[in-house]
């Protein structure tokens, strides 16, 4: 590991973090809305929305 990247890999790691938590909770508020209190339902929209939104 160069020391030299570390300030381009933080960055990029941030990013990707940003991106993630993002997507989790938008899916999250996404299933609460469409599912109207059916929680199991609600849960597989949010698994699913945060698996298509998580692979690259």
């Amino acid at each position: 590991m160069r020391v030299g990247n570390l300030p381009k890999r933080l960055v990029a790691e941030a990013l990707g973090t940003a991106f993630l938590l993002a997507t989790v909770v938008g899916s999250g508020i996404m299933a609460e809305r469409l599912c109207g209190g059916n929680v199991g339902l609600a849960l597989l929209c949010n698994a699913l929305a945060t698996g298509g939104g998580s692979s690259p």
